[in-house]
């Protein structure tokens, strides 16, 4: 008796809203008013209090409410059962505030209903299954809460339906095959804990926009006909699907977003050349095998390319660095070498709005053949530099030569940079080679020392073997070194004597080494030694090389200077000159040539390279 004459008191209290409004009506606004701590809400205006159509976010069309729109006003608290009271209600706009517990069953009494927001609350258990009933939605936004279960196979009833969004929830079992009777535009069922096979049925969805099945836990092979029938979106990323990626796929020439990144998929990518509107592609973190289809290089307004994560290999294909829009290209932890990955570096080098990583790919085998260590590291020979080590310590350095003469048995590896591709560094395998080799000769001794401002060069040698000569070479830093000069070996047995003389050491110290080379173009190298060259009362010829003219450094005067070809033949010579006197040179021809300088009773030859 006392609840019924409370319930009374109430009516009475609000007798002018009542008399506005369906009592039902009133009773639910009033009901969730209360519910959901109204007092407390961002904007309360006139609730409770006169015209119930000049309540905030209420909407009245005769004497029904229509309209429910309290987006972001921190309602709190739980849905009444009477909110199945507005039966006349088209449109609910809760998202973004923080109701808990159920939607009520009541939901299934809004026959008038089209758009059901509400997504961002904390809204727990159930879809409810009744909500199938409300044949005249077209909009379902469920997404970021915590509802738990399967999905109603009742929403298969909603033909009318062009939007259904249930992310970020933690919905559980199989996705219903039934939902391939809708004809939605948008379904999103991402991040939940879906599991079971995609079912072939969605693929007679028409004019499906987008398609989010991504952050799941699905498995199977991607349904043959699905991708065709997506015009934007298609995302099945972070799953566990299995098998190859659809041929067709690359029959859709709509689809501008793909990603199906973070699944078991294998296999190799289709031809794309159809899809001329894809802006991005993720296929990454898979086990795709396979090169880079050379189609990828018409897909002229892709921005986005990521295949990282995966078992590519062969070369990347010409223009696919050249595509206009790409901004994004991640081929980072694959097989690749450097075989196309030039044009890759130095795109990022070139743009500034490139961002290409790349690093992270194949070892390279290291073979050995005939004293001779070789690989193949892909790219211009000429970009490509080669560390040589043995037993874990650097021991040569090459630039665009790939093969390297073995002289002692050790464990070998390889690393190998290129000039352009510079995010990339490759390393091959470690080889033990074998200390039982033959070698060519014996280097018995290389002696360097000052000869009155020149180095001489002494190398002693036995037992040579197919030799064919030796090659000077000079450093002025102990690791980049130049040839200087050349000798014929006598490949004969017995003890052998050399000497050289270089005419044109740089101050400060010179590095030597001798390169011996077999018949066979197989080499092996002498120990580095070093030699010292004094600064102070040097001369030194300078520019060198030298275009129009030069100078004489070092000297306070010379008594003759005398320019010659390498054969003897004179072309230029001065008396008398003095120290910075300008030498000019403009009318010789390009070429190298010989510098003899006499001063202070003394006599120095230079090499001179006019240009």
């Amino acid at each position: 008796m006392k609840k019924t004459a409370f319930i009374f008191s109430l009516l009475f209290i609000h007798f002018s809203i009542i008399a506005q409004v369906n009592i039902g009506d009133s009773i639910a606004l009033v009901n969730l008013y209360n519910s959901t701590n109204g007092t407390s809400w961002k904007n309360n205006n006139n609730w409770l209090n006169g015209r119930v159509s000049e309540w905030f976010g209420v909407t009245v069309t005769d004497n029904r409410v229509t309209g429910l729109s309290l987006v972001d006003n921190q309602l709190s608290g739980t849905l009444p059962t009477s909110l199945g009271n507005l039966t006349a209600i088209r449109y609910i706009y809760l998202s973004g505030n923080n109701i808990n517990g159920p939607i009520p069953n009541s939901i299934g009494n809004l026959s008038a209903l089209i758009s059901f927001y509400l997504n961002n609350n904390k809204i727990e258990g159930d879809i409810p299954s009744i909500l199938g009933n409300i044949t005249s939605l077209k909009e379902i936004h469920l997404e970021y809460n915590k509802l738990t279960g399967e999905i109603p196979v009742t929403l298969r009833n909603l033909g009318n339906l062009d939007e259904l969004i249930l992310a970020y929830n933690q919905l559980t079992g199989s996705i219903p095959g039934e939902l391939g009777d809708l004809q939605v535009q948008k379904l999103e069922l991402n991040n939940n804990q879906l599991s079971g096979s995609i079912p072939a049925r969605l693929r007679i969805i028409r004019n499906l926009t987008i398609l989010k099945l991504n952050n799941n836990e699905l498995t199977g092979e991607i349904p043959t006909g699905l991708a065709p029938i997506i015009c934007y979106l298609f995302d099945l990323s972070s799953n566990n699907l299995t098998g190859g990626i659809p041929s067709d796929l690359g029959s859709n020439s709509t689809l501008a977003h793909v990603n199906l990144s973070n699944n078991a998929l294998t296999g190799q990518i289709p031809s794309l050349s159809e899809m001329s509107a894809l802006q991005s592609l993720q296929l990454d973190s898979n086990q795709l095998t396979g090169s880079i289809p050379s189609s990828f290089s018409n897909l002229k307004r892709l921005m986005h390319l990521n295949l990282m994560n995966n078992q590519l290999s062969g070369s990347i294909p010409d223009g696919l660095c050249s595509l206009p829009d790409l901004q994004f290209l991640q081929l980072s932890n694959n097989q690749f070498t450097f075989d196309g990955m030039e044009c890759v570096g130095q795109k990022v080098i070139l743009s500034m709005f490139a961002d290409y990583t790349y690093p992270n790919q194949k070892k390279l085998t290291l073979n050995y053949k005939n004293s001779k260590l070789s690989l193949t590291a892909g790219g211009n020979l000429a970009n490509n530099t080669y560390y040589i080590y043995k037993d874990s310590v650097l021991l040569e350095t090459l630039k665009g030569d790939s093969a390297f003469q073995v002289a002692e048995g050790g464990k070998y590896w390889v690393e190998v940079t290129n000039d352009l591709a510079d995010q990339l560094t490759l390393y091959s395998n470690q080889l033990d080679v074998s200390s039982n080799i033959i070698l060519p000769l014996n280097w018995l001794d290389f002696t360097v020392v000052n000869c009155s401002d020149n180095i001489c060069l002494r190398w002693l040698t036995e037992n040579e073997q197919n030799t064919s000569h030796f090659e000077i070479e000079r450093s002025t830093d102990g690791k980049n070194f130049e040839q200087i000069g050349t000798r014929v070996s006598a490949n004969t047995p017995g003890k052998h004597s050399y000497d050289a003389t270089d005419y044109s050491p740089a101050h400060g110290i010179n590095f030597y080494r001798i390169k011996q080379v077999d018949a066979d173009g197989m080499f092996t190298y002498s120990d580095v030694v070093s030699a010292k060259i004094s600064v102070k009362g040097v001369l030194t010829i300078a520019p060198n090389p030298a275009n129009n003219f030069i100078k004489l450094r070092g000297i306070v005067k010379a008594e003759k200077v005398i320019i010659y070809s390498t054969t003897g033949q004179i072309f230029k010579q001065w008396q008398n000159v003095n120290g910075d006197q300008e030498l000019n040179i403009a009318n010789l021809q390009q070429g190298v040539y010989m510098l003899k300088v006499q001063y202070n009773k003394k006599e120095t030859i230079h090499k001179l390279i006019k240009l």
